[in-house]
């Protein structure tokens, strides 16, 4: 479905996502195709493939028109091919024509490759290095002439968002139109695909951006490198998932790039830069002209820098200046990516790089690079031509044929890294979710992997230690009295504790000698204290205890009270013996004095 929003006197904007059931797979005012069958999707009628169940409508007739208003002779051919098909198949369903209708026959055509916008007529590329590169750029930049930018990885939004803009350009003297295509997640969800599939480059191959999109399963994408239109060879440095496809040697052109941990690239990058695996590119692809640097444009700046033979300035400043199809991509102070398209021709309509990079200046853009346009410029809606291809085709010219590029930027549903999570897991929305005993992105390191140092093996099940070795980390000796992996075996010796920790033999060597005696005594001690905690004691009641304590209290007293009186009969003896001398004395005659 595609949902309209209008802004009063600036531009009017369709948005569409590929995820949403809809009847018409391309947008209705700009595609020139329409079908109510969403399997298969049918090519672009610009490609000659037109559904024949469905007939073109008017309002599409008039889409053209609008879009094609300069072109008024080849405009009448078309629009009476129009409306005499769909009137024709309308009332007559059932009759076929004797003679092939002209749309029927675009199934045989292709672009002439004439709308060519170069920016170099030689080598591809300027001849300095990337010092001359670093010297020469404003002093405000330093030693750096690349930007990086942390992209985005918002999980729950949709890949991508893509809106059709109608916009005022040179102060609404006219009007461009073309997508611009929002990416939530850069590093799961970008991709830069060969022509054609993997090996393509290789083989100089050029294929249609629907082709290669179709085949990989791309939501959206776009050309993307520049190419030898002549042999078909792809330009520039190649990075495709990962895969170094072409290396340019250090040419210095405005570079686009995504590396391992999602940090986005743009601007120009040494030799080193391309070729570093510390944290290496998983997508890498070179354009022409750095449009925007941290937020400025940087056209001058990059006309100077990719430039350098004075014979080639003139065309150099032709392929800035001159109104044509532009593509280019960037990114927003989100992280998020950008994909830009404007439909137009060489020197009659569409954008020159000024006016694009305002254009994605004034939509919040930070850094952007150009990339291939002209008649490659070409943008794809889930496998279906959505732009207005400026080429003509062969050999009837009446009508436009897409161009077969090299380098493909494709937007993709989530995907894991390699799809099936190196066998050790599953992938759930373009995130491997790990077995267990397995960790990292692609599930293929094992949780204890650099943890079981120089004494074990790191398995699913953690690690594995050596003979003689325990512990989480295999840090530690064997107990004695075990022995073997893990110290998972228990010592057989007779009449002794201690045995081999490696072999488990019970040989008496002197380190064992010197240990029996105190693995002997480990021994004996916690099992005379385990002996001890379990024997039966005889326990007193409080009662009992103090029935005795009575007992012996009385004892005591009883022993006491006999001190007593027998210190008391001693003491009368003593008195009365006394008494009775006196008395014996005084009966003598005696003074008892």
């Amino acid at each position: 479905m595609w949902s309209s929003r209008r802004k009063p006197g600036r531009r009017t904007e369709r948005t569409s996502s590929p995820h949403e059931e809809r009847t018409d797979t391309t947008d209705p005012g700009l595609s020139g195709c329409e079908t109510t069958e969403l399997t298969p999707p049918p090519s672009c009628c610009c490609h000659g493939n037109v559904p024949s169940k469905v007939p073109l409508g008017a309002g599409r007739a008039l889409a053209l028109g609008l879009a094609f208003r300069d072109h008024t002779n080849e405009l009448r051919d078309v629009l009476m091919e129009i409306f005499y098909t769909s009137s024709y198949h309308h009332h007559h369903p059932a009759v076929v024509p004797t003679t092939p209708s002209p749309l029927h026959a675009l199934r045989n055509k292709a672009s002439e490759d004439d709308d060519l916008l170069l920016p170099y007529a030689s080598s591809h590329g300027p001849s300095h290095s990337h010092r001359h590169v670093r010297d020469c750029q404003p002093v405000a930049h330093g030693n750096v002439t690349h930007e990086t930018w942390p992209a985005s990885n918002h999980t729950g939004l949709p890949a991508a968002e893509s809106s059709v803009f109608v916009s005022d350009v040179a102060g609404g003297s006219r009007k461009v139109y073309g997508h611009m295509t929002v990416v939530h997640d850069p590093l799961r969800t970008v991709s830069v695909l060969e022509p054609g599939g993997p090996g393509g480059c290789g083989m100089n191959y050029r294929a249609l951006v629907e082709e290669t999109a179709r085949a990989a399963g791309c939501l959206y994408a776009q050309n993307a490198g520049f190419f030898n239109t002549r042999s078909g060879e792809c330009l520039g440095n190649v990075v495709s998932d990962g895969r170094v496809v072409r290396d340019s040697g250090g040419v210095q052109n405005a570079q686009f790039g995504i590396r391992r941990d999602g940090t986005l690239v743009f601007g120009y990058l040494s030799q080193e830069d391309v070729l570093d695996q510390s944290n290496p590119f998983v997508q890498l692809i070179s354009g022409v002209v750095w449009l925007l640097r941290d937020g400025q444009v940087y056209i001058n700046q990059s006309m100077e820098a990719e430039c350098d033979k004075t014979n080639e300035m003139e065309g150099f400043h032709y392929f800035v200046n001159v109104l044509s199809a532009r593509t280019a991509v960037g990114h927003d102070a989100e992280g998020r990516l950008v994909l830009f398209h404007s439909d137009g021709q060489t020197k009659e309509r569409g954008m020159n790089l000024w006016e694009v990079a305002e254009f994605l200046k004034e939509h919040g853009v930070i850094n952007a690079v150009n990339l291939d346009g002209g008649g490659s410029s070409t943008f794809v809606i889930n496998g279906s031509l959505a732009s207005y291809p400026p080429d003509r085709c062969k050999p009837d010219d009446r009508w436009r044929c897409a161009r077969p590029v090299s380098t493909v930027l494709c937007v993709h549903p989530r995907r894991c890294q390699p799809a099936d999570c190196s066998g050790h897991g599953e992938c759930v929305d373009g995130r491997c979710r790990c077995q267990a005993g397995w960790r990292g992105d692609a599930c293929d390191a094992l949780l204890c992997q650099h943890t079981c140092g120089a004494h074990g093996v790191c398995t699913v099940n953690g690690c594995v230690c050596d003979a003689g070795w325990r512990g989480r980390s295999c840090d530690k000796l064997c107990p004695l009295g075990f022995y073997g992996r893990s110290c998972a075996e228990e010592c057989q010796c007779e009449d002794q504790c201690p045995c081999d920790p490696i072999t488990g033999s019970c040989t008496t060597n002197g380190l064992i000698l010197r240990t029996a005696g105190r693995c002997l005594s480990r021994r004996m001690f916690p099992t005379w204290r385990r002996d001890e905690a379990h024997r039966d004691r005889t326990h007193l009641t409080e009662r009992t205890w103090l029935i005795i304590t009575v007992t012996l209290a009385s004892l005591l007293l009883i022993k006491v009270v006999g001190q007593l009186i027998r210190s008391y009969r001693r003491s009368a003896n003593e008195r009365l013996l006394l008494s009775y001398q006196v008395s014996s004395k005084s009966q003598d005659g005696v003074c008892p004095c």
